[in-house]
């Protein structure tokens, strides 16, 4: 499979008959993450690897430089690593179904996707002898966005081990992240979080924001 060139079978778009739908990639990002089942790799981050293919009309973008009309790639890799650092996620599967409803999301500042390629891949996770991967490709069509309990949040995807929405606050969007039903926590579009393993929030349904912040170098 191309991950620039998707197969034509697959692609359901809203262009114009006849036109061929235009691809955003964002190839080879690398971050360190927790994501796995075992308890080592529960413990300690490991690097992770990102393809990702955005299916959208560039067409607006390419005309009135205007870089909302299409993706602009510094604020999807920073929101890639704020979900995947902050989510811990347990298996690959369950980070790529999460990375797909992320870029499929309606985002007020960037141009909305009509599908997307993504592909997971944990390097070191059997010392060299291969490098195992998720890859999947999903359209809007395959996720419903609801409004959440909290004024301005949009839900965006859940599982057995997170549940992840987009709040506006105040012209702000940032992710609510919670952990396995007892780590609830909102980030911000310029933090990273690492939160220690004993991290408990303080008071049931509260939003927390950690004090262990780093900026993202993207």
């Amino acid at each position: 499979m191309s991950w620039n060139l998707p197969p034509e079978t697959h692609v359901e778009t809203t262009l114009a008959p006849g036109r061929r739908a235009d691809w955003v990639s964002l190839s080879k990002f690398r971050l360190q993450a927790v994501i796995g089942v075992y308890p080592h790799e529960r413990l300690h981050p490991q690097p992770v690897d990102i393809d990702l293919t955005m299916q959208l009309d560039t067409r607006a973008a390419a005309v009135s430089l205007n870089l909302a009309k299409s993706v602009d790639y510094a604020k999807v890799a920073r929101d890639l690593r704020l979900l995947l650092q902050g989510a811990r996620f347990h298996l690959l599967e369950t980070a790529a179904e999460a990375v797909a409803a992320l870029l499929l999301a309606p985002f007020p500042d960037r141009a909305r996707p009509e599908a997307v390629q993504v592909k997971l891949c944990k390097p070191s996770a059997l010392d060299g002898l291969a490098t195992p991967s998720v890859a999947i490709y999903r359209t809007r069509g395959d996720f419903e966005f609801l409004p959440g309990e909290h004024n301005g949040e949009t839900r965006i995807f859940a599982s057995a081990d997170v549940k992840i929405s987009l709040v506006d606050t105040g012209g702000e969007r940032s992710l609510a992240i919670t952990r396995l039903g007892d780590r609830e926590f909102l980030t911000r579009p310029t933090q990273v979080f690492d939160f220690p393993d004993d991290f408990e929030p303080s008071g049931t349904g509260s939003i927390l924001t950690s004090t262990d912040v780093v900026t993202p170098q993207v």
